[in-house]
């Protein structure tokens, strides 16, 4: 867990590194699934559609699981999983409603599910991934290192 010893530096800190990659990845994916579909262009894609959905909401739930459990936020930073599961949840029907608005794509309960099963299993896995993949512990090391700096 990161050192509150400095709430000021800590919190510039700890928005630049743990909430704005959260956000800036919800962003791109808002970004994303805003352009118009060629469906003839994208044929080879499809046969992944549900993979890519699971693998980005991994993401974006693992960046929540960061964002969550070094809250200053007591409730929050008490139930990391459960809040990190239920905005990937809402964030993922969000844009599959979005998604509804924008020519040549639809709204998709299928997309929805692989969505929540993204987030819901980075929720579930962020403490095996963070603490026993090596490349990962070392990234997080090095962000932690620099978020507690005076």
């Amino acid at each position: 867990m990161v050192n509150n010893d400095n709430p000021e530096g800590f919190n510039r800190k700890r928005i630049l590194f743990y909430v704005l990659p959260a956000v800036a990845y919800a962003a791109l994916i808002f970004a994303l699934s805003s352009f118009p579909m060629d469906i003839e262009e994208l044929g080879p894609v499809f046969k992944f559609d549900k993979l890519l959905h699971l693998v980005e909401y991994y993401i974006l739930g693992y960046l929540l699981m960061r964002t969550f459990t070094t809250s200053d936020v007591p409730r929050l930073a008490a139930s990391p999983v459960a809040v990190a599961i239920l905005v990937g949840c809402a964030y993922g029907l969000g844009d599959e409603i979005h998604q509804a608005f924008v020519p040549g794509r639809d709204a998709s309960l299928l997309d929805f599910l692989f969505d929540a099963a993204g987030a819901t299993l980075a929720a579930c896995t962020y403490s095996y991934a963070r603490h026993q993949l090596g490349f990962v512990r070392t990234l997080e090391n090095r962000i932690e290192a620099e978020v507690s700096r005076r």
